[in-house]
């Protein structure tokens, strides 16, 4: 069985594979034949345009690098049948682990990193034993001697920055549908280099927008130079040619301006210039009021329409002259001809989508009136987006990686219930410690808000929470640093699963081995599992949609096992549990794996 995370260089080889098949020889490209093929051209020239920092290369080895650590599931966390998740641990090492389930499955990301402000990341992130690195800075190994990475600043506050941020974007790029779009809040001080970075992973052409946000409603009078007053949001579709925003639903504010004077039968208008700036000999001409006022376009332009045009609106009643018919022209526009809702614009006013104050007060009114959150993102933001960014009528599956407070998953909730829609979140916040009384990490806050919400909204379905942690096979548990491709390594790894007595950790439980296994084989975070207790044999039955898989962990295993796997179904037992016969006739009737 596959127990590691997806090959990613593996995969776009396999992808590049399937456009240019011509340009493999044995495997290897032939840059020659990639050359000719495409025209390409190379720059001679020494100096070009390009966005480098140091440590950019480490960002790609980081990307390269497999994951062979898990998620175990948080029982005491999860509230039953759900088909939401949240996960507790290190958003990168999730975001490898998510990658053969989650590969092209998620619609919309929203994303609120960390914003750089004079202070090292609790993210640092070194090539090699990820998941040790990543319990030294939660603190988890301080008794064994490590203590918190936050430290003073180091003068590297921005490649720091990038060297985080990067290998988080890419991963993420490949999660995401090909009508997918993602949303990046960031303040100005990064905002230049978020820029670039998503030029580079996304594409310069799929840019979308950068929105302001206004998250103030009341000016700083103590700033020392300007108040700030809005943060940015950038948005990125998968594919531009292909995503397109939703159109925001018209407020009746909009529809007030529609007045019918006239009682035309067509319905309520409103009225729009007949004059352009560009002018035409052609389209100037005089026009004559019915009350007989004769009216020219303003000085350098010209009217809209030619003077049959004209006349024939005229005819149709479509040009309006005022109630006394005597003022300048302009055309009506039928409130039944617009579309059925509004283009987003680009800036987002905190009277539409709230501002930084209503998200703490929505935060402390959640938990009976304490703070515990200093920057939280308001509801009303991030169901904005989710209006914009995907589908009610879909089980459009949302991701947050910088999960913060929660307001993500409490905006899917609320605005599931607005529109009836079946819109799924995946939640990921790194256990970061927080000096409180009450709660002794982010992450908890994180639950203990998605909890109150599903009680106070009487939401219907649940999510399964998860803590990254080491891989429950001794193999890896022990490999302190993760095989590379090297032949050294490749033979050390064969040694020690040949000479180790357990393949699974003395912590091992069998419903981790399950979602451990069913993970980094496809099955994703939300799948059902059922416990089947027979007379000799008894399983773990891990489905969703047409998969399923049959866990047996009896020390010893017959053939007449093959009789309770249902035909479709995969086995998977203890390789141990099977004699040489037993495997190979088990193997004639039944779709079986070894543990």
């Amino acid at each position: 069985m596959e127990l590691e995370s997806r090959d990613l260089l593996t995969q776009k080889l396999e992808e590049l594979k399937n456009i240019f098949p011509e340009i493999f020889d044995d495997g290897v490209i032939n840059i020659d034949k990639f050359k000719n093929i495409v025209a390409l051209q190379t720059d001679e020239k020494s100096e070009h345009y390009s966005f480098n920092w140091s440590g950019k290369k480490e960002c790609y080895q980081t990307i390269r690098q497999k994951s062979n650590a898990t998620l175990k599931l948080d029982t005491d966390n999860t509230i039953p049948d759900g088909n939401n998740v949240f996960i507790e641990g290190d958003n990168l090492e999730v975001l490898k682990l998510l990658q053969t389930s989650y590969h092209k499955k998620i619609k919309m990301i929203y994303i609120d990193p960390p914003y750089n402000k004079d202070k090292d990341f609790v993210y640092k992130d070194t090539w090699g034993d990820t998941i040790t690195n990543y319990l030294i800075q939660t603190d988890q190994l301080r008794n064994e001697g490590y203590t918190s990475t936050k430290t003073s600043s180091t003068g590297r506050r921005h490649t720091n920055w990038l060297n985080m941020i990067y290998p988080r974007l890419w991963l993420s790029r490949n999660l995401l549908r090909d009508d997918g779009v993602i949303f990046v809040s960031i303040d100005d001080d990064e905002v230049h280099n978020l820029r670039k970075v998503m030029d580079e992973i996304y594409g310069e052409e799929n840019f979308v927008a950068n929105v302001i946000w206004e998250k103030k409603f009341s000016p700083q009078n103590d700033a020392k130079w300007f108040s700030d007053n809005h943060d940015h949001i950038l948005i990125y579709a998968k594919n531009k040619e292909i995503w397109r925003p939703n159109l925001l639903a018209r407020t009746a504010e909009a529809n007030a301006r529609y007045k019918n004077p006239d009682k035309d039968l067509r319905g309520v208008w409103t009225s729009g210039d007949l004059s352009v700036k560009t002018y035409s000999a052609n389209t100037d001409y005089p026009i004559t009021t019915p009350a007989g006022r004769i009216v020219n376009p303003p000085s350098g332009y010209s009217w809209r329409y030619s003077r049959d045009k004209f006349d024939e609106m005229v005819k149709d009643n479509c040009i309006w002259f005022g109630e006394k018919g005597d003022t300048v022209p302009r055309i009506k526009r039928f409130l039944t001809d617009v579309q059925d809702g509004i283009t987003p614009l680009t800036i987002w006013k905190y009277s539409d989508v709230g501002h930084n104050q209503e998200a703490r007060q929505e935060l402390n009114a959640l938990f009976d009136g304490a703070s515990y959150f200093d920057t939280p993102k308001p509801v009303r933001l991030i169901k904005r987006m989710l209006e914009i960014g995907s589908n009610a009528n879909d089980e459009n599956i949302i991701l947050d990686f910088f999960a913060g407070s929660g307001t993500t998953a409490h905006a899917v909730m609320e605005q599931n219930q607005k529109d009836e829609g079946n819109r799924k979140y995946i939640l990921v916040q790194l256990p970061e410690a927080i000096e409180n009384d009450k709660f002794k990490k982010i992450s908890d806050i994180t639950k203990a808000r998605i909890k109150i919400v599903i009680k106070n909204l009487d939401y219907k379905d649940g999510f399964k929470s998860y803590v990254l942690d080491n891989s429950n096979f001794q193999v890896f548990k022990e490999l302190k640093k993760r095989p590379s491709d090297s032949f050294d390594d490749i033979v050390k790894m064969l040694k020690m699963s040949i000479f180790t007595k357990n393949i699974f950790t003395q912590s091992a439980k069998e419903i981790d081995i399950v979602y451990e296994v069913g993970l980094k084989n496809g099955f994703s975070l939300s799948a059902k599992n059922e416990i089947i207790k027979g007379e000799k044999y008894s399983f773990i039955k891990l489905y969703e949609e047409n998969r399923t898989f049959y866990f047996c962990f009896a020390d010893k295993v017959h053939t007449d096992i093959g009789a309770f796997i249902p035909t479709g179904a995969k086995l998977l037992c203890f390789d141990k549990a099977l004699d040489d016969s037993t495997k190979q006739n088990l193997r004639e009737n039944v779709d079986l794996e070894t543990l």
